[in-house]
């Protein structure tokens, strides 16, 4: 079966990844510019939340790793975005098994390995979740 994401997600939009390995984030990057959607990829989450505090929040979607140097782990991270912009949505990924209680609500978690396909149609259900019935 064939789903045409372009049907399925808004037209643009700006994505936030935070992933440690900088293979992923180019598969990233070139996923989600496949996609149609900007990307700004971070390999820790104190510069992700910079970036996030400059954009004031203006993204579609936050893709974070949970094992990320430098004290802030990918559910802590979501969380706090959370905190001020309550709506963005997000996904959380991990090689390793992640407690539920550690998963924030509303988050998708993408245990690794995944397929391209499995994060495509990870992303599409997540964004789906965020708009409007019309």
């Amino acid at each position: 079966m064939s789903v045409r994401l372009d049907e399925q997600l808004p037209a643009t939009g700006h994505v936030i990844v935070i992933e440690d390995d900088s293979v992923v984030r180019m598969l990233f990057e070139e996923t989600l510019a496949e996609l149609g959607f900007s990307s700004a990829t971070f390999d820790n989450a104190a510069s992700a939340l910079t970036h996030l505090l400059r954009i004031k929040g203006e993204c579609i979607l936050i893709i974070a790793d949970q094992g990320l140097p430098g004290g802030i782990q990918g559910s802590e991270f979501i969380r706090l975005a959370k905190e001020q912009w309550p709506l963005i949505p997000s996904i959380l990924t991990s090689g390793y098994v992640v407690e539920e209680q550690l998963i924030p609500p509303s988050t998708i978690f993408l245990h690794k390995p995944y397929t391209l396909n499995q994060l495509e149609m990870t992303i599409v259900a997540v964004l789906q979740q965020q708009r409007p019935l019309v």
